[in-house]
């Protein structure tokens, strides 16, 4: 069983990929043109998307239990 922490790492790990993927695309923004630019402008974005949701659930879950520990100290 993955623990909530190993399971913060692997977001974050998915987070890494879906920016270098993200970093190896925009070069290609000076070269295409017309619907292959669109496309590789919806693909960019669809990456972005992923990659800040992904970021998003990491940090949650790596909080996830000093949140408890502050809720136990605020009682």
């Amino acid at each position: 069983m993955i623990s909530i922490n190993e399971l913060a790492g692997e977001y974050e790990h998915q987070y890494d990929l879906l920016c270098a993927k993200i970093e190896g695309l925009r070069p290609l923004l000076c070269v295409y043109k017309g619907e292959d630019l669109y496309l590789l402008r919806r693909k960019i974005k669809t990456y972005y998307d992923m990659a800040s949701q992904c970021k998003i659930i990491a940090v949650m879950l790596a909080d996830y239990y000093r949140e408890d520990e502050n809720e136990a100290g605020l009682n």
